[in-house]
């Protein structure tokens, strides 16, 4: 098996659509199913279940992703240090954050005299825990959820990958201003039921919401889109809807707003755990715990508790 295969298995873990991971990898729907297929029959079993929303590990195949990103890191790891340059590498892998983009670009600042390569990806939850366990990225932001608390914990520990709290925050409907449901007190899942739901990914919604929820109030029928602009844009037009964790203060948009969610039986609206995660075997460098000192600072600016 080459490192190649070992790659194109990994992106297609981390995408879980063979489409999206040829995009990703820069390579051809074809020739990617081909390279799995010759990698499955050399392993001798079948590392994913084909189905029609995807693709999805099979018991074993899981076990071998595991082992092979631990595997290909050490990889990296060895490269970079017999053939890399002077230069340093900081990089970030976030949810939809704008606290966490301000908070990058003060570090770009701080830093820019120091030769680093500066790289900020925004991506949804599974990509930003693959990118902290490859390496890609020395920090990652992401959030806590009753829904997704379990789920979340245990790929962090499978990928021996820390979770540091930094704050807690609340679900909010984020709504264009002149919806017309803008200007109550708060919202209600039922209330949402006339209107669009817009999100950057679907599978994120499982974070906020239940299996049950989401099949109830229709949030699995989304409008699915791959930038902000065209998001807000949805939210105008549409009088469309989309939840953000809590963490709202730095945003700046005057024509929007947000409106706290109510849970479906009506009680107050959830609560989430924000957070940072590291690479548990990875000493946290200087440039990385100034980065969390920005977003501490952030965050207390807009009134949260760290």
């Amino acid at each position: 098996m080459t490192l190649q295969q070992i790659k194109y298995i990994l992106g297609v873990a981390d995408s879980t659509s063979l489409n999206k991971a040829s995009e990703r990898l820069f390579v051809s729907q074809p020739s990617l199913s081909a390279s799995l297929h010759d990698a499955e029959d050399e392993l001798g079993f079948q590392i994913f279940m084909r189905t029609a929303r995807g693709v999805k590990p099979t018991e074993t195949g899981a076990r071998f992703i595991r082992d092979a990103r631990e595997f290909y890191l050490n990889y990296e790891r060895l490269l970079k240090k017999y053939t890399s340059s002077e230069k340093k590498t900081f990089s970030v892998t976030t949810l939809y954050y704008a606290f966490a983009r301000k908070a990058f670009v003060e570090i770009v600042k701080d830093f820019s005299d120091e030769n680093y390569d500066f790289a900020f990806c925004e991506k949804k939850a599974s990509l930003v825990i693959a990118d902290v366990a490859l390496g890609k990225s020395q920090i990652g932001i992401l959030y806590l959820s009753d829904s997704n608390r379990e789920l979340i914990s245990k790929s962090l520990k499978s990928n021996n990958i820390e979770f540091h709290h930094l704050t807690e925050c609340n679900a909010f409907v984020y709504l264009h201003k002149n919806h017309p449901l803008a200007k109550k007190e708060s919202v209600s899942l039922d209330e949402l039921s006339d209107y669009r739901f817009v999100t950057f990914d679907t599978d994120d919604v499982k974070s906020f919401f239940s299996d049950e929820v989401i099949e109830r109030y229709g949030l699995n029928q989304a409008i699915t889109v791959a930038d902000r602009a065209t998001e807000l844009n949805l939210l105008k037009t549409l009088d469309g809807y989309t939840f953000l964790s809590g963490v709202f203060a730095e945003e700046t948009n005057e024509d929007f707003v947000l409106v706290p969610l109510q849970n479906p039986d009506d009680g107050l609206c959830h609560s989430f755990e924000l957070g940072y995660i590291t690479k548990s075997s990875v000493k946290i460098e200087k440039i990385s715990l100034n980065y969390i000192d920005a977003v501490r600072r952030i965050l207390n600016i807009a009134g949260f508790v760290c």
